[in-house]
């Protein structure tokens, strides 16, 4: 921990992100467009290009990152339901895929084949109003969500797209269910849409959008105890690190394993406690609140998390 230069940092797994690739590259034959909005440190970005994954974009600086990451544009998707009309121009220059999610996008898109010159090659995000099962915050494809074309406007942008051949190529379909979907039978029942409403030809590539799949069990968050206090009802381990670094858990109420670490001269080697494991013998167990420097209370990682007493 002395030899980083900055804390808190994340330690990441070339290993298991290979894995978690290949995991989905023996399972499906499709096309791996990787969520950038999971993760965009750029050396994770160009190591994924590497392993011959595309990607899937939903603002302006993810597709300039992609680009700089030195992934192929014709394995790229512009997608998002704000897109800027300088952002959809850089994307028709390049030969970018681009998502048609509402009458204003479809309109922008027009213009900005037009300023470049470039016919765009075009999906229709439908929004299939499917219920995810996930967190509200992470659901995207039911009929409240803000993304995607309902089901009885896709003609009307059928026949839209068709007005306009020498700015736009329909070439696909795109849906977005949302994030943390654990159940088979909600990806089938909006497929089996997506096929009834569009899809006639049976030559279809399929595109998959994994994103905290491929990356988020490569990676911890590496912080410092600050210190342990006591308000008299509630203890608390205080780190070095936040939400600012780790918004999940207050966003969302996530739960994130928290497991302590310590340096023993003794033994001079490190010493590893996970919650899920027992403690060392004789260790002092307390119940603690795991929490960052910031001035809320929201700015927490944990709560109420049985764990070793640190050493200060």
């Amino acid at each position: 921990m002395d030899s980083v230069e900055k804390r808190p940092f994340y330690l990441y797994s070339k290993k298991q992100i290979t894995r978690n690739v290949e995991a989905y590259k023996d399972a499906l034959e499709s096309i791996i467009g990787y969520a950038v909005k999971a993760n965009n440190n750029l050396k994770i970005v160009e190591y994924l290009r590497g392993l011959g994954c595309g990607s899937v974009l939903v603002s302006g600086n993810e597709l300039r990152l992609a680009l700089t990451a030195g992934f192929d544009p014709a394995r790229c998707i512009f997608n998002g339901n704000g897109k800027l009309l300088e952002d959809l121009v850089l994307a028709a220059q390049g030969g970018v895929f681009v998502n048609i999610d509402s009458e204003f996008d479809l309109d922008n898109i027009i213009s900005a084949a037009r300023i470049a010159g470039n016919k765009v090659n075009v999906f229709l995000r439908i929004n299939p109003d499917v219920d995810p099962q996930v967190h509200p915050y992470v659901a995207t494809g039911n009929k409240n969500s803000k993304f995607g074309i309902r089901n009885e406007r896709l003609q009307w942008f059928l026949d839209a797209v068709k007005a306009h051949p020498a700015e736009l190529k329909l070439v696909g379909a795109h849906c977005h269910l949302g994030s943390t979907i654990t159940k088979v039978d909600i990806f089938r029942d909006a497929a089996a849409l997506m096929v009834h409403e569009l899809v006639q030809s049976r030559n279809v590539k399929l595109i998959i959008e994994p994103g905290r799949s491929l990356i988020a069990n490569t990676c911890c968050l590496v912080n410092r105890v600050t210190g342990v206090k006591t308000n008299g009802t509630k203890n608390f381990i205080v780190i070095d690190g936040s939400m600012s670094e780790l918004i999940r858990p207050s966003l969302y109420d996530a739960y994130q394993q928290v497991c302590l670490l310590w340096f023993s001269p003794k033994w001079q080697r490190m010493q590893h406690i996970e919650l899920v494991s027992p403690a060392q013998p004789g260790a002092e167990l307390s119940t603690f609140d795991v929490v960052g420097p910031v001035c809320e209370s929201a700015d927490f990682l944990g709560k109420g998390r049985e764990l070793p007493t640190p050493d200060r």
